[in-house]
């Protein structure tokens, strides 16, 4: 149950400074100011918004504390390697740009304390998660329009082993350079592959896409003009429905949880 308590603590040094001020207590665990603050000038939010992140966060802590659940060592390397295979590094070249930055430390706390999160989240909600196959036939035939896509499409492709090059496009688009290759292509809607085809579709006529790494190179697309209107077939995008009604219903369960957590923490806010 929430305690509301008006009053004024603060936290004492050996030698009797005040150094910070308390806050909030969760669960016998404080928040001061020094935390609110931090919080608000990483994210850019206020301190209401600040409170209430890390009171969230001292909640899921507790909830990982209490059901023993851990990450090793081990864990955090291979989210790690995953990371830099996406971004086409090895672990040894990742973990060494991180290093030359002083954020290797960081970093992997982080990304540990994001794997508990996980393994968290996958607890409460696989059990509940449960997914109709009517309810994917049900939203694809309820939302059209969002599987609507032109028919045919025009671009400008520009690609080069330096994004710097690519970069300067967005404010001179006629830039040239011996590094830059350019090629003007004519694509059908079902030529192109699902990630493709949704940035294509969500690139105004007249606009650049954002840059993409393909590797050895570096890709830009120019979006010169489309033509037509087709609905992808349901087969096509059934997954992608599946997807987002997963995530629509995990964000409910978890929602549901840590509402009805809350509600029972011993939760005492000092003004």
């Amino acid at each position: 149950m929430k305690k509301i308590l008006i009053a004024s603590l603060v936290v004492l040094s050996l030698n009797a400074k005040i150094v910070d001020k308390i806050v909030a207590v969760v669960n016998n665990n404080p928040i001061t100011s020094y935390d609110i603050k931090t919080i608000e000038n990483q994210f850019h939010i206020n301190k209401n918004q600040a409170l209430n992140m890390l009171i969230d966060k001292s909640l899921i802590q507790n909830e990982i504390k209490k059901r023993g659940i851990s990450v090793d060592d081990y864990e955090v390397d291979d989210a790690m390697r995953k990371i830099a295979k996406r971004n086409n590094m090895s672990l040894f070249e990742f973990q060494n740009i991180l290093t030359q930055k002083g954020e290797l430390k960081t970093f992997k706390q982080k990304l540990k304390e994001n794997l508990l999160k996980q393994k968290l989240f996958a607890q409460i909600v696989n059990s509940k998660l449960k997914i109709d196959p009517k309810d994917i036939k049900s939203y694809y035939e309820n939302h059209k329009n969002e599987f609507s896509v032109f028919q045919n499409i025009q671009v400008v492709k520009y690609s080069s082993n330096n994004p710097q090059i690519l970069k300067t496009l967005s404010n001179n688009p006629y830039f040239n350079s011996p590094n830059l290759n350019v090629s003007t292509k004519t694509y059908s809607y079902n030529e192109l592959p699902l990630d493709k085809l949704y940035l294509f579709k969500n690139t105004k006529v007249g606009q650049f896409t954002p840059i993409i790494n393909e590797g050895l190179n570096y890709v830009r697309y120019f979006i010169s003009d489309k033509n037509g209107k087709v609905y992808l077939p349901f087969d096509k995008v059934q997954n992608i429905i599946a997807q987002k009604i997963i995530t629509q219903k995990r964000n409910e369960i978890l929602k549901e949880y840590f509402d009805k957590i809350k509600n029972r923490a011993d939760i005492k806010i000092y003004n």
